[in-house]
């Protein structure tokens, strides 16, 4: 009886254990959808990728905070476009979404400004956004074609 008593309480600690560390599913849920736009503006056409120095690399960034807190907001891009899409959140570049892809990113605690930027082989580009989140949402991004 003991031994059984005490392999139930052992259990009900290491389940209270899994569910103490679970992401919170209190998150609300937006959708946002976006058709290119082809009219240069200059705060997109400042938006460029970092480039790389030979030898000194980049200094970690720890901006994302607590990932399982309400302090931050995951970004579902869902790019319908034919285009490689390059992802900036704050004028900072996060990544790239392949054609007919999804890809999730973060955003920082507060508000965030989103803008996806396609770029030509010519120079010129599509782009989407400006959209702005704010924390304790999920989004969900759509980028539709021109």
């Amino acid at each position: 009886m003991k031994k059984q008593t005490l392999l139930l309480a052992v259990l009900v600690l290491i389940g209270f254990g899994f569910t103490a560390n679970a992401q919170p599913t209190n998150l609300h849920k937006q959708a946002l959808v976006s058709k290119a736009m082809s009219t240069p503006i200059p705060l997109v056409t400042n938006l460029v990728r970092h480039l790389n120095v030979k030898n000194k690399p980049a200094v970690e960034i720890k901006s994302r905070g607590d990932v399982y807190g309400a302090d931050y907001s995951d970004v579902i891009i869902d790019n319908w476009s034919g285009y490689y899409v390059d992802i900036y959140v704050n004028g900072n570049y996060r990544g790239t979404c392949a054609p007919y892809d999804k890809r999730v990113t973060w955003a920082i605690p507060g508000q965030n400004t989103l803008y996806a930027k396609a770029v030509f082989d010519d120079g010129s580009y599509v782009y989407w956004g400006p959209q702005t989140t704010v924390t304790g949402y999920e989004y969900t991004w759509k980028l539709n074609p021109l």
